[in-house]
């Protein structure tokens, strides 16, 4: 009990340390080059300025945002491309007694896969890329289902290691903007096992296995258990940037365009979308195809208002199961 107790007072503790994201993780490479980050201005403007969020958005030369800018621009340096961010959002678990019960739920588990190895939950920080739809989902109701977009190392929430999220800048979608956004989450990773690429798996091999990797020495990829998904991970910023493609993301662009071909017409995608939205957002659904039935609007428009109301990543997930 001493050792969890001790455990839960070094949890309590990062709430207000962003350095331990450095020391953890290693996100920050301390690069005397910086003066070779792109300094394009934009805007002023709340990205994600919705009360329902419970964030906060941090500003230029503040600590924090300094060390996550720093961190990101380093981490995607290797791929080639230039990288500009726009904004970085804190998310405030003190707002809300959801909020408050979500962190301190994420402690209980930690406190939990700790307990059963030797006192070390082995968090981590890992990055999550996805539509700006979808992460305000996340920040509001937490990862669901349909927002895997890979089944590439099993079923589960797939995150970046911090120091290297090329990866999740590849399953980020640009906004109407143009604007891309990443998670920067809290794992639990407690004690991984090596999950092989194309593995079907969707749960550990063993009870003493919490988490998986695609390689114990040096991870590019982290494997949440869809049973674990909102009790193993906690956002706790969300980075918006512009930047140059990376090659290996044109695939998520293309895949939430809304077909043309007879056997995928938009009453069987809007058929499919039942299963994934909820009624009040399907009777939305429902009334925009009646307008664009009867002309009253064009189908750019259409699409534009299905995207708003389904979610770029819902979309995808249906287009791929129709085909």
């Amino acid at each position: 009990m001493d050792r969890i107790a001790s455990y839960e007072h070094q949890a309590s503790l990062l709430e207000d340390q962003v350095s331990v994201v450095v020391e953890d993780d290693d996100i920050v490479r301390a690069n005397n080059d910086s003066d070779d980050e792109s300094v394009t201005s934009y805007p002023r403007f709340g990205i994600f300025a919705n009360d329902e969020l419970m964030v906060d958005r941090l500003e230029e030369g503040n600590h924090e945002y300094d060390v996550l800018k720093r961190s990101f621009v380093g981490g995607t340096r290797k791929s080639g491309k230039n990288i500009n961010v726009v904004g970085i959002h804190k998310k405030n678990y003190g707002k809300s007694v959801m909020d408050i019960a979500r962190l301190d739920a994420f402690k209980v588990y930690a406190s939990a896969v700790a307990s059963r190895n030797s006192g070390e939950a082995n968090i981590r920080y890992g990055w999550y890329g996805g539509s700006r739809d979808e992460i305000c989902e996340i920040l509001k109701h937490g990862f669901r289902r349909f927002a895997n977009k890979t089944v590439s190392y099993g079923r589960g929430v797939c995150l970046s290691p911090a120091n290297s999220p090329i990866e999740s800048v590849k399953t980020s979608v640009a906004d109407s903007d143009g604007l891309r956004h990443m998670l920067l989450c809290r794992v639990i990773l407690g004690n991984p096992e090596t999950i092989s690429f194309g593995s079907p798996k969707g749960y550990p091999s063993s009870p003493e296995f919490d988490s998986g990797v695609d390689n114990l020495l040096n991870p590019t990829n982290y494997v949440i258990w869809e049973h674990n998904m909102n009790t193993h991970i906690l956002p706790a910023f969300i980075i918006s940037f512009k930047g140059d493609p990376i090659e290996g993301e044109q695939a998520n662009i293309q895949a939430v365009r809304i077909p043309t071909s007879p056997h995928m017409s938009i009453n069987g995608l809007i058929r499919q979308l039942t299963n994934y939205l909820s009624s009040s957002k399907m009777a939305s659904i429902k009334k925009l195809h009646q307008a664009y039935s009867m002309k009253k609007i064009s189908r750019p428009a259409f699409i534009r208002c299905l995207r708003a109301n389904a979610g770029d990543d819902v979309l995808r997930a249906v287009v791929q199961r129709i085909r």
